[in-house]
């Protein structure tokens, strides 16, 4: 579906509470193109298995059997979150990546009283907020004991919650 006015997603408000337009998880890829802007580079194909990841800009829409089950981005190492002709992003702490670190994005999550859990592993540390968005932040430059505070974030993605990565 084309659209004369782009979509205007505010990445303030999906932290928040996981609201992606009225993009739910679960939802079909025929649901979507029926009620959705079509991706950018959309194609026949699109509807079909071998077609698993479809792009708005920096975001990324993922699909299994045929179902939506990731909303994820990691586009900002260009240097910015692009938004695309017919995605228009609210870029939120997303206007300047340089500064995006774990402790800057705690201290934006809970200037906005974001509720999240956090667990720290061999890998990164991880962030959950009660919304559903997953946020990864990691030691990029392999910086031998640099604080987790400066690990960068890497990703953000909203995702079913899977127990076993949140047990002890």
């Amino acid at each position: 579906m084309k659209l004369t006015t782009p979509i205007e997603i505010d990445l303030l408000q999906f932290f928040k509470t996981g609201k992606f337009d009225y993009l739910k998880l679960g939802q079909t890829k025929e649901w979507i193109v029926n009620n959705f802007p079509d991706p950018d580079c959309f194609g026949a194909d699109f509807l079909t298995e071998e077609v698993n990841i479809w792009t708005y800009g920096g975001i990324e829409l993922h699909f299994e059997n045929e179902k939506l089950y990731l909303i994820f981005s990691d586009y900002w190492y260009e240097g910015k979150l692009d938004s695309s002709s017919q995605l228009k992003l609210n870029k939120w702490i997303f206007e300047d990546i340089s500064q995006l670190n774990l402790l800057f994005v705690i201290t934006k999550l809970n200037e906005h009283n974001i509720d999240y859990k956090k667990k720290t592993d061999n890998l990164g540390v991880l962030l959950r907020l009660k919304s559903g968005v997953e946020l990864t932040f990691e030691n990029i430059d392999d910086v031998e004991g640099l604080n987790s505070n400066s690990f960068q974030l890497t990703s953000f993605s909203l995702v079913e919650e899977n127990p076993y990565r949140w047990k002890e």
